[in-house]
């Protein structure tokens, strides 16, 4: 989850523009969580009827609050100061990698599991990890190619 920023700083501190980002951040914040916890409670019904469709639905909320949540850090990064951004921006790329690598090394254990047993749930799990790790991937680079900036 994305850590409580300050306030907008300098130029973007009392504008519109400040107000409207923290807004963002509030909101997508929020929507994320409400997209992990359909994911559990998703997952909660694997348990009861054994349907892996209760998991392809689970893989995709949680591909949808990663990307809200990711989203959230860049934005609520852009409004940091420059010390702090930098910090910030430094450990969430670490964290978005290692994510990332995460997200790539599953996909291609479940590729391989719909490709033997010509299972396309497997299959369609397998792309959505593969979404997930890319988006971070992308949103990794653009917070780390903003802060060289």
């Amino acid at each position: 989850m994305s850590e409580t920023v300050p306030g907008p700083r300098g130029e973007a501190s009392g504008t519109l523009l400040g107000v409207a980002s923290a807004s963002t951040v509030r909101c997508y914040d929020a929507l994320s969580i409400v997209f992990f916890v359909a994911a559990a409670a998703s997952l909660a019904f694997l348990g009861l009827y054994l349907i892996t469709d209760f998991v392809v639905i689970a893989l995709g909320a949680m591909d949808i609050g990663t990307i809200l949540n990711a989203t959230s850090r860049m934005i609520a990064l852009r409004r940091a100061g420059a010390e702090i951004r930098m910090k910030k921006a430094l450990s969430t790329v670490r964290i978005f990698h290692l994510i990332s690598y995460a997200c790539y090394g599953l996909a291609f254990a479940i590729f391989a599991v719909a490709v033997v047993n010509l299972d396309t749930d497997f299959g369609v799990m397998g792309l959505e990890l593969t979404g997930c790790g890319t988006i971070l991937m992308a949103i990794s680079r653009s917070i780390r190619l903003e802060s060289l900036a």
